[in-house]
């Protein structure tokens, strides 16, 4: 069995055992359980211990290497302006998605209890608060803290800053950038080391919820994974509606040339494997211009995840909702800003601490338990092949719209490998 077959095998096997106890009532197995479970609460804080340096460290090194690396001022721009406006879409329609289905179907009270143990969720605070918040007056202190959004902030413009610096003398990175990819890549080393004990971590942590709460977290979890697809298939939709009206090619010819890279995506469930595929689409298939290919493809798989994006608004709602907080209008927009910049932060990470990256600050925008995130973690892989595929389809979504904007000619080729009669002129 893989890492991800035993994680959600443990995670059955908790809820169920807790279950199990509860139900039996006799206090040498409740003693045993509630005894153990401290253990599961430490493997959780070992997780969480490498979000703030891991965070960091990605995106101030990301952006600095993005800003460093960028060419073509025209290409480029476009390419970001796309990227953004999409991401804004997708936060705010899947938000509207998400808080309706909450809204018709509401989540069972205290599904989540023992993740907060005795503390009750604390109230959101007002809008100026709230908008002060964003700006940390002391960096140290909002990462000593375990402030996450504006720790993301200050990394955005400490990274803008250190593009600014000389490289250096070899014609490399400036030092300090080095070293922050070092400790990027130490703190995913320490993330795999962690993991390895990620069943029995999961197993104690679920089997405390199967003992508070019964099957009200496997509904909480099953809405989770139900509004995973629910989220992603309609940005996947919407893809299609975008080519269809704005993107100046056939529909019929957009899908037939996109389903390798889909399949490809959804097979290997990794965006990053995928890249060959798309570029070979991109040029072969969508007859998009090289230097478009170029740069967009590469850049969207480094920090455009439509998929991730989609489904981590559901995520974050879920969160709150299961923990009784009701977000209001101010703290939706700012959640959705903060699962924006998190996909941004979560470019290059592992499975597991991009998960991390990008529930993080949504989560803690709205005041929601971080010790959510290794639930997801347990299930995540279901709706995985579905998040890739979107993702996948808006990242050469996104490489259609934008040659269309910089006024270039594309033509996707037929089935057969030859130009399309449909070309437009």
């Amino acid at each position: 069995m893989s890492r991800t077959q035993w994680i959600l095998a443990a995670l059955v096997a908790g809820v169920l055992a807790g279950m199990g106890i509860r139900w039996l009532d006799q206090p040498v197995l409740t003693g045993l359980a509630t005894a153990a479970m401290p253990i599961g609460q430490m493997w959780v804080r070992a997780l969480q211990m490498t979000l703030i340096p891991l965070i960091f460290a990605m995106m101030t090194h990301g952006v600095a290497q993005a800003v460093m690396g960028g060419r073509g001022g025209r290409l480029i721009s476009t390419t970001l302006g796309v990227f953004f406006a999409i991401m804004v879409v997708t936060v705010i329609l899947c938000t509207v998605l998400t808080e309706t289905v909450l809204r018709i179907w509401p989540l069972p009270a205290h599904a989540l209890d023992s993740l907060l143990g005795s503390a009750a969720p604390q109230p959101l605070p007002g809008f100026a608060e709230q908008l002060v918040a964003i700006v940390p007056d002391n960096p140290v202190a909002a990462a000593a803290q375990g402030q996450i959004f504006p720790l993301v902030i200050f990394a955005l413009g400490f990274g803008l800053a250190l593009a600014r610096l000389p490289r250096a003398a070899d014609g490399g990175e400036p030092v300090v950038l080095r070293g922050l990819a070092e400790v990027a890549q130490a703190m995913m080393v320490l993330v795999d080391w962690v993991l390895v004990a990620a069943p029995p971590g999961i197993f104690l942590l679920s089997l405390g919820l199967g003992m508070a709460s019964g099957v009200g977290v496997a509904q909480v979890l099953g809405v989770f994974v139900a509004l995973c697809f629910a989220t992603t298939l309609l940005m996947a939709a919407l893809c299609y509606v975008v080519v269809a009206v704005a993107g100046g090619m056939p529909l019929r010819d957009f899908a037939a040339a996109i389903a390798p890279a889909q399949a490809m995506g959804a097979g290997s469930c990794s965006s990053m494997a995928t890249t060959p595929v798309m570029i070979e689409v991109a040029l072969e298939r969508l007859r998009l211009p090289e230097d478009v290919v170029g740069l967009v493809i590469p850049m969207a798989v480094s920090i455009f995840r439509l998929g991730t994006t989609a489904h981590a608004v559901a995520a974050v709602l879920v969160a709150a909702h299961a923990v009784g907080i009701e977000p209001g209008p101010v703290q939706l927009v700012l959640a959705g800003l903060a699962v924006i910049l998190g996909s941004v932060s979560g470019a290059g990470l592992p499975g597991a601490a991009v998960i991390y990256a990008i529930y993080g600050p949504g989560l803690q925008v709205l005041g929601a338990p971080m010790a959510m995130i290794p639930l997801y973690l347990a299930v995540i892989a279901l709706p995985d092949p579905v998040i890739t595929g979107t993702t996948v389809t808006g990242d050469l979504t996104a490489a259609v719209l934008i040659n269309r904007l910089l006024g270039r000619r594309a033509g996707a080729v037929s089935r057969s490998g030859g130009p399309a009669s449909s070309d437009p002129t």
